[in-house]
């Protein structure tokens, strides 16, 4: 099999589960494991996929899947995105907290939430009462 036929197989596969193993990826796609390890280092290195420790094993993963981005993304970039995305939505440094969550009830509904969350969390940092009030 061509090996750009191999390497799109392996993409599909990976678009289906996830992260996988080298081992996996070779039982999935029927190839040898130096063919599977091959083509993976050959597809990291062109920036397609991303290897990542799990406990004492590695996976890959494809570079744009959700977990490829959280295990790249730096704390000071997602206070950045997440700025944008408040003041998108209305929400300036001088708003209130409320004031913001509620600016967030519809389409960032999770968000609100979790603001929210971390809010009770905070007080109770600072020694805040027992039992924060629901909104």
């Amino acid at each position: 099999m061509e090996s750009e036929a191999v390497r799109r197989r392996i993409v599909e596969y990976l678009r289906g589960a996830g992260e996988a193993s080298v081992y996996q990826v070779a039982k999935a796609l029927g190839i040898s494991y130096g063919a599977a390890q091959w083509h993976l280092y050959v597809l990291e290195r062109e920036g397609v996929v991303v290897s990542v420790a799990r406990g004492r094993r590695r996976v890959v993963m494809l570079r744009d899947s959700f977990d490829a981005y959280l295990h790249g993304l730096k704390m000071a970039d997602f206070f950045k995105e997440l700025w944008g995305f408040l003041r998108s939505r209305g929400v300036s440094p001088d708003s209130a907290f409320l004031e913001a969550v509620r600016m967030l009830e519809g389409e960032g509904r999770e968000l609100a939430e979790a603001f929210v969350s971390i809010a009770k969390f905070l007080y109770s940092q600072r020694g805040g009462g027992r039992g924060a009030s629901s909104l």
